[in-house]
């Protein structure tokens, strides 16, 4: 069989920051006649696809999204073990055409390369099933994920209040809203619901010790809100 001439292949751009990710999907790709691959850094690279990981694809896509050049966020496919519903929310939002886990097969990693390419959208199947399951779900707003997120680190209502710049009323007002966005009624439970719906960030600053035995105490006392 002769290889396709080098104009109608499809140009592949790799930026993983997991370098074997990124070595497993340059070998896939470049088993198949039709690719030409690049691994290295976006800025320096032009391609027909965009390969990444999860945090550099939402990056790119958010940072195209602003500057109005929606042609490189069309064109990106996210490589990830990321897989919550709102986590693929957000990528679609930002523009993100395809999608997919980081132990699909060859084939698949291939077909969704093409799709993309084509200007069609690929999500594999674990995906769709994680976006369509997400959509029923009512998403808090952007400052509810913020008191959710203090919540995580053991502040109280006091302290996220002041953290906020808001009243104490007003964080159990949002806290409420929480608990009913997520079917809990404790805020143990709403953390575990979050955690699953990937509603909370991995990042955990340190909390003080004194801030920290007073979220012990209020948990004992079963204080909700």
């Amino acid at each position: 069989m002769t290889a396709p001439a080098e104009a109608s292949r499809i140009s592949v751009a790799i930026s993983h920051q997991d370098t074997y990710v990124a070595a497993g999907i340059s070998a896939l790709l470049r088993s198949r006649m039709d690719f030409t691959v690049q691994v290295g850094d976006l800025d320096g690279l032009a391609a027909d696809v965009l390969v990444t990981d999860y945090a550099t694809g939402l990056h790119r896509a958010t940072e195209t999204a602003r500057s109005r050049r929606r042609v490189a966020a069309s064109s990106s496919l996210i490589v990830t073990d990321q897989n919550t519903g709102l986590q693929i929310r957000r990528a679609v939002d930002a523009g993100i055409r395809g999608y997919v886990l980081q132990d699909c097969s060859a084939e698949e990693l291939s077909e969704a390369v093409r799709c993309v390419a084509a200007g069609r959208r690929y999500l594999s199947d674990p995906v769709a099933e994680q976006l369509l399951d997400s959509l029923t779900f009512a998403v808090p707003t952007p400052r509810e994920l913020e008191v959710l997120q203090l919540i995580a680190r053991g502040l109280s209502n006091k302290d996220i209040g002041r953290r906020l710049g808001i009243g104490e009323g007003t964080v159990k007002t949002h806290v409420k809203a929480i608990l009913g966005k997520l079917g809990e009624s404790t805020r143990t439970g709403a953390l575990r619901e979050a955690r699953r719906r990937g509603l909370l960030s991995e990042e955990r600053p340190s909390v003080s010790r004194a801030t920290t035995a007073d979220a012990r105490v209020r948990s004992q006392r079963g204080e909700l809100a």
